[in-house]
């Protein structure tokens, strides 16, 4: 995008530039994951609306796009499941913000970019929990952010309806979230299944 703007090459079509640069675009879903998670912390922590707009109105343009956008999952999955992108798409937030930045400071500044060379031979398992320390943060203050909106309304500073939309919204974010959890303790794929009885061989 920085180099050869897909809007601007000649020869590309209206769709095909449009499509280059949705992929391109997409890594700012970072900055996205970041206000998407702190909107519900400032509203229950300190009771600012990330909107002016909790009326009828506002639902009854919120709710179908919603709706929409889970269709529209739907249909273009054709049958495979997109739930898990979806929870990646947050979780991931600090990949997505490292790779713009990076790109941003190879290209204006010139600095070289970041390669990590994997092992190629079997590591002792542990959990890298140093790996998602930016999404652990961000479960922490989610779950902090809960229990203050909780007792600020229970001591009446607090509208019941802003606080318990943020709430749902909190729980959809740990939700989401949850997956880099799963992701940071998963061992590795087993080719070969336990065998429980030898003479049976191994289980179907």
């Amino acid at each position: 995008m920085l180099r050869e703007n897909p809007l601007l090459r000649k020869g590309l079509t209206v769709g095909q530039r449009l499509m280059y640069f949705a992929t391109m675009w997409s890594y700012l879903s970072g900055f996205a994951a970041v206000i998407y998670i702190a909107a519900p912390i400032i509203y229950l922590c300190f009771g600012v609306l990330p909107v002016q707009a909790f009326s009828l109105d506002f639902f009854l343009r919120l709710i179908p796009f919603l709706v929409m956008n889970q269709l529209l999952f739907l249909v273009v999955g054709r049958g495979v499941k997109t739930w898990r992108g979806q929870q990646y798409s947050l979780a991931l937030f600090p990949t997505w913000i490292k790779a713009l930045t990076t790109a941003f400071n190879n290209v204006v500044f010139g600095r070289p970019l970041g390669f990590a060379v994997t092992p190629k031979t079997k590591q002792e398992w542990s959990p890298q929990w140093g790996m998602i320390r930016p999404q652990l943060w961000a479960i922490g203050l989610l779950c902090f952010a809960a229990v203050i909106g909780g007792v600020r309304l229970a001591v009446g500073q607090a509208q019941v309806g802003g606080t318990v939309v943020n709430i749902v919204w909190v729980g959809f974010d740990l939700l989401l979230l949850s997956v880099i959890i799963r992701a940071v303790l998963y061992r590795g794929f087993s080719a070969d299944p336990p065998i429980d009885n030898p003479e049976k061989g191994a289980p179907f």
